[in-house]
């Protein structure tokens, strides 16, 4: 193993070549930040090992490193910036430490090979994108002290089973989710207000969600194409049903539990009758039960 020594607080892109990085590039204690593109596309980097002393790794900085798959990250690094680890299609397993409070956008995504992520329990946000394409994740837990998940963050991720989003998030934004084709199990924070559109459109292995009380809005095509959804526990407080395509191409959709009355759910569809097209081009109508409760 060879060390990068002889810096100072940065290390600088263009600084070294690509031929000269070893294998496993371990960043000496003292180092507070990678420079943006710092790494890019070098290709010969197998393993990297960063410095307690690292506190920002800027955008891009490893992005196409395409032989990475070993990372290790100490604890004391607060950001990871935009596009950081992106096309890292080698690398398998990401632990992010407790202090790392920011992932930019498009951090990891194309990481086709992640299958094992962990995410610090002092995370606050997440950038648009950050986690898409990522092929092999199956296992999302978003922790509660995270309020900011932005759209296309896991959109595409195939084999993403399992997703417990946090406790303090009040949107599930557009396309977040979208194209989760082996999504069958969500925990949707008791705290949720709004489903952005397209955000689980494509889910086709849902087959029963109950929305939280709280949720006011789903927008256009929010569960389209979740060709296996049959049940839905849809709360009395929702305001909007965006253009009523939000099920479009829910092809088994059959029962729809509402918790408000008749009243109130012609009011929220404007008077008309809640009917879905399938991918074949035919039309269902749902059996809608009242369950009428109380406050």
């Amino acid at each position: 193993m060879e060390e990068i020594k002889d810096l100072s607080s940065v290390i600088y892109a263009g600084q070294y070549e690509n031929e000269s990085i070893p294998e496993t590039l371990s960043i000496e204690e003292g180092v507070e930040e990678i420079a943006e593109n710092a790494f890019r596309d070098f290709t010969k980097i197998k393993k990297v090992i960063l410095p307690s002393s690292l506190r920002r790794i800027s955008a891009a900085a490893f992005a196409g490193c395409t032989s990475l798959s070993e990372l290790q990250i100490s604890f004391g690094l607060s950001e990871i910036g935009d596009e950081a680890f992106s096309g890292c299609s080698s690398l398998t397993g990401v632990r992010l430490p407790d202090s790392v409070v920011h992932i930019g956008e498009g951090c990891f995504e194309g990481c086709a090979s992640l299958s094992s992520l962990k995410l610090s329990e002092s995370l606050r946000s997440i950038g648009a994108g950050a986690f898409s394409f990522c092929f092999n994740l199956h296992t999302v837990v978003i922790p509660d002290s995270c309020e900011s998940v932005e759209f296309n963050a896991f959109q595409s991720c195939f084999s993403l089973e399992s997703v417990k989003l946090s406790a303090n998030m009040q949107s599930v934004e557009e396309s977040l989710f979208e194209g989760c084709r082996s999504l069958s199990d969500i925990d949707l924070p008791a705290r949720l207000v709004r489903i952005g559109r397209r955000a689980f459109r494509g889910c086709s292995s849902l087959v029963t969600l109950i929305l939280p009380v709280s949720l006011l809005e789903i927008g256009l095509d929010g569960f389209a194409d979740c060709k296996s959804l049959r049940r839905l526990a849809l709360p009395k407080g929702v305001r909007e049903l965006e253009d009523n395509e939000v099920f479009n191409g829910c092809d088994a959709l059959r029962e729809i539990s509402y918790g408000g009355n008749a009243e109130g759910w012609e009011m929220l569809l404007g008077g008309k009758t809640l009917t879905v097209p399938t991918s074949s081009g035919t039309m269902i109508t749902p059996k809608i039960y009242f369950l009428d409760v109380k406050e």
